[in-house]
Protein backbone atom coordinates (compact mmCIF):
# COMPACT_ATOMS: atom_id res chain seq x y z
CA UNK A 1 0.00 0.00 0.00
CA UNK A 2 1.14 3.52 -0.79
CA UNK A 3 0.59 6.46 1.53
CA UNK A 4 1.72 10.05 1.70
CA UNK A 5 2.57 12.33 4.61
CA UNK A 6 2.30 15.88 3.30
CA UNK A 7 2.78 19.47 4.52
CA UNK A 8 5.26 18.47 7.20
CA UNK A 9 8.34 20.14 8.62
CA UNK A 10 10.56 17.18 7.86
CA UNK A 11 13.80 16.49 9.73
CA UNK A 12 15.38 13.67 7.69
CA UNK A 13 18.53 13.35 9.88
CA UNK A 14 20.13 11.92 6.77
CA UNK A 15 23.70 10.78 6.70
CA UNK A 16 26.06 9.35 4.13
CA UNK A 17 27.98 7.57 6.85
CA UNK A 18 26.85 6.88 10.41
CA UNK A 19 27.48 7.85 13.09
CA UNK A 20 27.16 11.61 12.84
CA UNK A 21 29.98 13.19 14.81
CA UNK A 22 31.56 16.47 15.86
CA UNK A 23 30.37 19.46 13.86
CA UNK A 24 28.25 17.13 11.70
CA UNK A 25 26.29 15.83 14.70
CA UNK A 26 23.37 18.29 14.58
CA UNK A 27 20.40 17.34 12.43
CA UNK A 28 20.33 19.45 9.28
CA UNK A 29 17.67 22.17 8.77
CA UNK A 30 14.24 20.74 7.96
CA UNK A 31 12.42 20.52 4.67
CA UNK A 32 9.59 23.03 5.03
CA UNK A 33 6.27 21.92 3.54
CA UNK A 34 7.84 18.52 2.96
CA UNK A 35 6.38 15.12 2.19
CA UNK A 36 7.16 11.42 2.44
CA UNK A 37 5.92 8.67 0.14
CA UNK A 38 5.80 5.30 1.84
CA UNK A 39 5.10 1.99 0.12
CA UNK A 40 4.31 -0.88 2.46
CA UNK A 41 6.94 -0.39 5.17
CA UNK A 42 9.65 1.41 3.19
CA UNK A 43 10.23 5.12 2.51
CA UNK A 44 10.29 5.61 -1.26
CA UNK A 45 10.54 9.40 -1.61
CA UNK A 46 11.33 12.48 0.50
CA UNK A 47 11.03 16.06 -0.69
CA UNK A 48 8.83 19.14 -1.09
CA UNK A 49 5.11 18.36 -0.94
CA UNK A 50 4.37 19.77 -4.40
CA UNK A 51 7.03 17.56 -5.99
CA UNK A 52 6.07 14.37 -4.16
CA UNK A 53 2.34 14.81 -4.82
CA UNK A 54 3.04 15.43 -8.52
CA UNK A 55 5.34 12.41 -8.71
CA UNK A 56 2.83 10.06 -7.04
CA UNK A 57 -0.71 10.94 -8.17
CA UNK A 58 -3.63 8.76 -7.17
CA UNK A 59 -2.40 7.83 -3.69
CA UNK A 60 -5.53 7.59 -1.55
CA UNK A 61 -3.96 7.32 1.92
CA UNK A 62 -2.80 10.90 2.47
CA UNK A 63 -1.97 12.30 5.90
CA UNK A 64 -1.69 16.06 6.44
CA UNK A 65 0.95 16.93 9.06
CA UNK A 66 -0.36 20.52 9.10
CA UNK A 67 3.12 21.99 9.22
CA UNK A 68 4.22 20.03 12.25
CA UNK A 69 7.58 18.30 12.65
CA UNK A 70 8.00 14.88 11.03
CA UNK A 71 11.01 13.04 12.43
CA UNK A 72 12.46 9.51 12.55
CA UNK A 73 11.18 7.17 15.25
CA UNK A 74 13.24 7.27 18.42
CA UNK A 75 15.78 4.51 19.03
CA UNK A 76 16.43 3.70 22.68
CA UNK A 77 19.80 1.94 22.50
CA UNK A 78 20.23 1.26 26.24
CA UNK A 79 17.52 -0.11 28.54
CA UNK A 80 17.46 -2.78 31.22
CA UNK A 81 14.16 -4.32 30.20
CA UNK A 82 12.85 -6.86 31.02
CA UNK A 83 12.57 -6.33 34.76
CA UNK A 84 9.75 -7.39 37.05
CA UNK A 85 9.17 -4.70 39.69
CA UNK A 86 10.14 -1.23 40.91
CA UNK A 87 12.57 -0.18 43.65
CA UNK A 88 11.05 3.10 44.88
CA UNK A 89 12.06 2.32 48.46
CA UNK A 90 15.70 2.42 47.39
CA UNK A 91 15.04 5.81 45.82
CA UNK A 92 13.88 6.99 49.25
CA UNK A 93 17.13 5.69 50.73
CA UNK A 94 19.16 7.66 48.20
CA UNK A 95 17.13 10.78 48.98
CA UNK A 96 18.04 10.23 52.63
CA UNK A 97 21.74 10.19 51.74
CA UNK A 98 22.53 6.51 51.11
CA UNK A 99 24.98 5.91 48.29
CA UNK A 100 24.20 3.45 45.49
CA UNK A 101 27.12 1.27 46.57
CA UNK A 102 25.78 1.08 50.15
CA UNK A 103 22.37 -0.05 48.91
CA UNK A 104 23.97 -2.65 46.65
CA UNK A 105 26.13 -4.00 49.48
CA UNK A 106 22.96 -4.48 51.54
CA UNK A 107 21.62 -6.84 48.84
CA UNK A 108 19.65 -4.13 47.11
CA UNK A 109 20.27 -2.79 43.61
CA UNK A 110 20.91 -5.33 40.85
CA UNK A 111 20.69 -8.28 43.24
CA UNK A 112 17.27 -7.05 44.40
CA UNK A 113 16.00 -6.89 40.82
CA UNK A 114 17.34 -10.39 40.30
CA UNK A 115 15.30 -11.68 43.24
CA UNK A 116 12.20 -9.88 41.96
CA UNK A 117 12.62 -11.41 38.50
CA UNK A 118 13.12 -14.92 39.86
CA UNK A 119 9.97 -14.61 42.00
CA UNK A 120 7.78 -13.49 39.07
CA UNK A 121 6.25 -15.80 36.47
CA UNK A 122 6.96 -15.48 32.76
CA UNK A 123 3.42 -14.28 32.06
CA UNK A 124 3.63 -11.68 34.80
CA UNK A 125 6.95 -10.38 33.51
CA UNK A 126 5.81 -10.13 29.90
CA UNK A 127 2.56 -8.45 30.93
CA UNK A 128 4.46 -5.91 33.02
CA UNK A 129 6.95 -5.17 30.22
CA UNK A 130 4.29 -4.98 27.50
CA UNK A 131 2.65 -2.15 29.42
CA UNK A 132 5.98 -0.33 29.71
CA UNK A 133 6.68 -0.85 25.99
CA UNK A 134 3.27 0.63 25.24
CA UNK A 135 4.13 3.64 27.38
CA UNK A 136 7.39 4.04 25.46
CA UNK A 137 5.57 3.77 22.15
CA UNK A 138 3.35 6.73 23.00
CA UNK A 139 6.45 8.87 23.54
CA UNK A 140 7.92 7.80 20.21
CA UNK A 141 10.24 4.85 20.87
CA UNK A 142 9.99 2.61 17.80
CA UNK A 143 13.15 0.55 18.41
CA UNK A 144 14.71 -0.44 21.71
CA UNK A 145 17.42 -2.56 23.20
CA UNK A 146 16.54 -5.10 25.90
CA UNK A 147 19.13 -7.01 27.87
CA UNK A 148 19.76 -9.70 30.41
CA UNK A 149 21.72 -8.96 33.58
CA UNK A 150 19.05 -9.50 36.22
CA UNK A 151 19.22 -13.29 36.05
CA UNK A 152 22.56 -13.77 37.83
CA UNK A 153 22.56 -17.52 37.19
CA UNK A 154 22.96 -19.51 34.01
CA UNK A 155 19.32 -20.63 34.10
CA UNK A 156 17.88 -17.21 34.89
CA UNK A 157 20.04 -15.26 32.43
CA UNK A 158 18.90 -17.62 29.68
CA UNK A 159 15.32 -17.23 30.89
CA UNK A 160 15.60 -13.45 30.65
CA UNK A 161 16.94 -13.68 27.09
CA UNK A 162 14.11 -16.05 26.16
CA UNK A 163 11.61 -13.60 27.62
CA UNK A 164 13.06 -11.00 25.25
CA UNK A 165 12.36 -13.34 22.34
CA UNK A 166 8.77 -13.68 23.56
CA UNK A 167 8.41 -9.92 23.90
CA UNK A 168 9.66 -9.45 20.34
CA UNK A 169 6.42 -11.09 19.21
CA UNK A 170 4.23 -9.11 21.61
CA UNK A 171 5.30 -5.47 21.30
CA UNK A 172 5.14 -3.07 18.35
CA UNK A 173 8.78 -2.02 18.55
CA UNK A 174 11.81 -3.65 16.99
CA UNK A 175 13.87 -5.25 19.77
CA UNK A 176 17.63 -5.79 19.93
CA UNK A 177 18.76 -8.42 22.44
CA UNK A 178 21.93 -7.94 24.51
CA UNK A 179 23.55 -10.35 26.93
CA UNK A 180 24.79 -8.40 29.95
CA UNK A 181 26.30 -11.44 31.56
CA UNK A 182 28.85 -9.56 33.68
CA UNK A 183 26.52 -7.16 35.48
CA UNK A 184 26.99 -8.03 39.15
CA UNK A 185 28.56 -10.98 40.98
CA UNK A 186 25.77 -13.33 42.13
CA UNK A 187 25.56 -13.43 45.93
CA UNK A 188 25.26 -17.24 46.03
CA UNK A 189 28.27 -17.90 43.78
CA UNK A 190 31.93 -16.96 44.05
CA UNK A 191 33.10 -14.30 41.66
CA UNK A 192 35.61 -16.55 39.93
CA UNK A 193 33.07 -19.37 39.57
CA UNK A 194 30.52 -17.02 38.02
CA UNK A 195 33.02 -15.73 35.45
CA UNK A 196 33.90 -19.33 34.61
CA UNK A 197 30.19 -20.21 34.22
CA UNK A 198 29.66 -17.18 31.98
CA UNK A 199 32.56 -18.09 29.72
CA UNK A 200 32.00 -21.84 29.52
CA UNK A 201 28.25 -22.34 30.01
CA UNK A 202 26.11 -19.21 29.73
CA UNK A 203 27.67 -17.34 26.84
CA UNK A 204 28.07 -20.43 24.58
CA UNK A 205 24.50 -21.58 25.31
CA UNK A 206 23.00 -18.14 24.59
CA UNK A 207 24.96 -17.86 21.36
CA UNK A 208 24.11 -21.36 20.17
CA UNK A 209 20.41 -20.76 20.87
CA UNK A 210 20.46 -17.57 18.77
CA UNK A 211 19.41 -15.34 21.66
CA UNK A 212 21.98 -12.59 21.15
CA UNK A 213 22.53 -9.55 18.96
CA UNK A 214 25.15 -8.02 21.27
CA UNK A 215 27.17 -8.63 24.43
CA UNK A 216 27.80 -6.12 27.21
CA UNK A 217 29.62 -5.93 30.56
CA UNK A 218 29.69 -3.59 33.57
CA UNK A 219 33.19 -2.48 34.53
CA UNK A 220 32.86 -0.77 37.91
CA UNK A 221 33.75 -1.04 41.58
CA UNK A 222 31.64 -3.82 43.03
CA UNK A 223 30.95 -5.23 39.56
CA UNK A 224 33.79 -6.46 37.31
CA UNK A 225 37.25 -5.35 36.28
CA UNK A 226 38.35 -4.58 32.75
CA UNK A 227 40.56 -7.68 32.69
CA UNK A 228 37.63 -9.84 33.81
CA UNK A 229 35.32 -8.47 31.10
CA UNK A 230 37.79 -8.48 28.23
CA UNK A 231 37.78 -12.22 27.33
CA UNK A 232 33.99 -12.25 26.95
CA UNK A 233 34.00 -9.21 24.67
CA UNK A 234 36.83 -10.66 22.59
CA UNK A 235 34.94 -13.92 22.06
CA UNK A 236 31.70 -12.09 21.20
CA UNK A 237 33.46 -9.94 18.62
CA UNK A 238 35.05 -13.05 17.10
CA UNK A 239 31.51 -14.40 16.63
CA UNK A 240 30.54 -11.17 14.80
CA UNK A 241 28.31 -9.89 17.61
CA UNK A 242 28.21 -6.23 18.58
CA UNK A 243 30.05 -5.44 21.80
CA UNK A 244 29.15 -2.78 24.37
CA UNK A 245 30.56 -1.71 27.71
CA UNK A 246 29.24 0.14 30.78
CA UNK A 247 32.28 2.21 31.76
CA UNK A 248 33.34 5.07 34.03
CA UNK A 249 29.90 5.57 35.59
CA UNK A 250 30.85 5.82 39.26
CA UNK A 251 34.65 5.63 39.09
CA UNK A 252 37.55 5.01 36.73
CA UNK A 253 38.30 1.31 36.39
CA UNK A 254 40.03 1.14 33.00
CA UNK A 255 36.89 0.14 31.12
CA UNK A 256 37.09 2.91 28.56
CA UNK A 257 40.69 2.13 27.65
CA UNK A 258 39.92 -1.56 27.30
CA UNK A 259 36.77 -0.84 25.27
CA UNK A 260 38.69 1.41 22.89
CA UNK A 261 41.42 -1.20 22.53
CA UNK A 262 38.72 -3.68 21.47
CA UNK A 263 36.86 -1.14 19.28
CA UNK A 264 33.52 -1.79 21.00
CA UNK A 265 30.48 -0.26 19.30
CA UNK A 266 29.39 1.76 22.32
CA UNK A 267 30.84 2.95 25.63
CA UNK A 268 27.98 3.81 27.97
CA UNK A 269 27.78 6.29 30.90
CA UNK A 270 31.31 7.82 30.94
CA UNK A 271 30.61 10.21 33.83
CA UNK A 272 34.21 9.77 35.02
CA UNK A 273 35.83 9.76 31.58
CA UNK A 274 39.52 10.71 31.77
CA UNK A 275 40.96 13.41 29.53
CA UNK A 276 43.40 11.02 27.83
CA UNK A 277 40.58 8.58 27.07
CA UNK A 278 38.40 11.40 25.73
CA UNK A 279 40.87 12.18 22.95
CA UNK A 280 41.10 8.53 21.91
CA UNK A 281 37.32 8.16 22.04
CA UNK A 282 36.69 11.25 19.92
CA UNK A 283 38.93 9.96 17.13
CA UNK A 284 37.63 6.38 17.26
CA UNK A 285 34.68 4.58 15.71
CA UNK A 286 33.18 3.98 19.16
CA UNK A 287 30.09 5.94 20.17
CA UNK A 288 29.77 7.56 23.59
CA UNK A 289 26.30 6.52 24.80
CA UNK A 290 25.15 9.23 27.20
CA UNK A 291 22.58 8.35 29.86
CA UNK A 292 21.39 11.63 31.40
CA UNK A 293 18.40 10.05 33.15
CA UNK A 294 20.80 8.02 35.29
CA UNK A 295 22.91 11.08 36.06
CA UNK A 296 19.74 12.97 37.01
CA UNK A 297 18.12 10.18 39.02
CA UNK A 298 21.29 9.50 40.99
CA UNK A 299 21.86 13.23 41.61
CA UNK A 300 25.42 12.91 40.34
CA UNK A 301 27.50 16.06 40.38
CA UNK A 302 30.15 14.48 38.17
CA UNK A 303 28.85 14.35 34.61
CA UNK A 304 30.21 13.00 31.33
CA UNK A 305 32.13 15.60 29.29
CA UNK A 306 29.58 15.45 26.48
CA UNK A 307 30.33 18.87 25.05
CA UNK A 308 34.05 18.15 25.02
CA UNK A 309 33.53 14.81 23.24
CA UNK A 310 31.45 16.46 20.52
CA UNK A 311 33.75 19.45 20.13
CA UNK A 312 36.72 17.08 19.79
CA UNK A 313 34.98 15.37 16.86
CA UNK A 314 33.40 12.43 18.70
CA UNK A 315 30.09 10.66 18.14
CA UNK A 316 27.44 10.49 20.86
CA UNK A 317 24.13 8.71 21.28
CA UNK A 318 21.52 9.27 23.99
CA UNK A 319 19.42 6.59 25.68
CA UNK A 320 17.18 6.26 28.72
CA UNK A 321 19.03 3.52 30.65
CA UNK A 322 15.46 2.62 31.67
CA UNK A 323 15.72 0.47 34.80
CA UNK A 324 13.96 0.21 38.17
CA UNK A 325 16.87 1.39 40.27
CA UNK A 326 18.89 4.26 38.85
CA UNK A 327 16.91 5.49 35.83
CA UNK A 328 13.16 4.83 36.07
CA UNK A 329 12.49 7.10 33.07
CA UNK A 330 11.13 5.57 29.87
CA UNK A 331 10.59 8.72 27.78
CA UNK A 332 13.07 9.66 25.07
CA UNK A 333 11.69 13.24 24.84
CA UNK A 334 12.32 13.75 28.56
CA UNK A 335 15.75 12.17 28.20
CA UNK A 336 16.53 14.56 25.34
CA UNK A 337 15.55 17.45 27.60
CA UNK A 338 17.89 16.19 30.31
CA UNK A 339 20.71 15.87 27.78
CA UNK A 340 20.21 19.45 26.64
CA UNK A 341 19.98 20.85 30.18
CA UNK A 342 22.61 18.71 31.92
CA UNK A 343 25.06 17.91 29.12
CA UNK A 344 24.80 21.06 26.97
CA UNK A 345 23.68 19.42 23.75
CA UNK A 346 21.62 21.45 21.28
CA UNK A 347 18.16 20.17 20.29
CA UNK A 348 19.50 19.28 16.84
CA UNK A 349 22.39 17.31 18.34
CA UNK A 350 20.01 15.52 20.67
CA UNK A 351 17.78 14.50 17.76
CA UNK A 352 20.67 12.88 15.89
CA UNK A 353 21.76 11.21 19.13
CA UNK A 354 18.40 9.44 19.65
CA UNK A 355 17.89 8.48 16.01
CA UNK A 356 20.69 7.73 13.55
CA UNK A 357 23.50 7.48 16.12
CA UNK A 358 21.48 5.29 18.46
CA UNK A 359 20.60 3.11 15.46
CA UNK A 360 24.31 2.83 14.68
CA UNK A 361 25.04 1.63 18.22
CA UNK A 362 22.53 -1.18 17.64
CA UNK A 363 23.92 -2.00 14.19
CA UNK A 364 20.72 -0.83 12.49
CA UNK A 365 21.77 2.46 10.87
CA UNK A 366 21.26 1.05 7.35
CA UNK A 367 17.65 0.21 8.18
CA UNK A 368 16.32 2.84 10.59
CA UNK A 369 17.25 6.11 12.27
CA UNK A 370 16.60 8.55 9.43
CA UNK A 371 13.92 9.49 6.93
CA UNK A 372 15.68 8.45 3.73
CA UNK A 373 14.77 6.44 0.66
CA UNK A 374 15.10 2.73 1.36
CA UNK A 375 14.81 3.06 5.14
CA UNK A 376 12.06 1.42 7.20
CA UNK A 377 9.09 3.75 7.71
CA UNK A 378 9.36 4.44 11.44
CA UNK A 379 7.99 7.97 11.61
CA UNK A 380 6.83 10.41 14.28
CA UNK A 381 4.62 13.46 13.83
CA UNK A 382 5.02 15.92 16.67
CA UNK A 383 2.57 18.51 18.00
CA UNK A 384 4.94 21.32 17.01
CA UNK A 385 7.18 22.42 14.16
CA UNK A 386 9.89 23.64 16.55
CA UNK A 387 12.46 21.06 17.62
CA UNK A 388 13.45 23.12 20.66
CA UNK A 389 9.98 22.55 22.11
CA UNK A 390 11.07 19.00 23.04
CA UNK A 391 13.66 20.04 25.64
CA UNK A 392 11.91 23.34 26.41
CA UNK A 393 8.69 21.66 27.56
CA UNK A 394 10.39 19.05 29.73
CA UNK A 395 7.94 16.35 30.77
CA UNK A 396 5.44 17.11 28.01
CA UNK A 397 4.90 14.38 25.43
CA UNK A 398 5.33 16.08 22.04
CA UNK A 399 4.48 12.96 20.00
CA UNK A 400 1.10 13.19 18.27
CA UNK A 401 1.38 10.21 15.95
CA UNK A 402 3.62 7.13 15.66
CA UNK A 403 4.24 4.94 12.62
CA UNK A 404 6.13 1.65 12.90
CA UNK A 405 7.00 -0.30 9.75
CA UNK A 406 4.55 1.77 7.71
CA UNK A 407 1.61 1.27 10.11
CA UNK A 408 0.12 3.94 12.35
CA UNK A 409 0.17 2.53 15.88
CA UNK A 410 -0.40 5.65 18.01
CA UNK A 411 -2.76 8.55 17.30
CA UNK A 412 -4.84 6.88 14.60
CA UNK A 413 -7.51 9.54 15.10
CA UNK A 414 -5.15 12.40 15.81
CA UNK A 415 -4.48 13.71 12.32
CA UNK A 416 -6.82 13.69 9.37
CA UNK A 417 -6.33 12.28 5.93
CA UNK A 418 -6.92 14.37 2.82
Amino acid sequence: MRQLIIHGTIFPVKTSRAPRRGQALPAEPPIRDGALMIEDDIIQAVGPTKDIVAQYPGVHAVWDAKGRAVIPGFVDCHTHLPFAAWRADEYRLRLAGKRYEEIAHARGGIVRSSRQLRQTSDDQVTSFVRALAGEMLTTGTTTMEMKSGYGLSVRDELRQLRLIQTLRKQVKQRIVSTGLFLHAPPPETSRSLWIDQVMHELWPAAYDEGLLDAVDAFVEEGAFTASEAQPLLVEAAQRQLLTRLHADQLSRMGGTKMGLDLAVRGLDHLDYLAAEDLERLASSGTVAVLLPAATYSMKQTVRPPAREIIDAGGAVAIATDFNPGTAPISSIPLTMSLAVHLFDLTPEEALSAVTINAAYVLGLDQQIGSLEVGKQADVLILDTDELAMIPYRAGHNPVARVMVRGQWVVGEKGLGGV
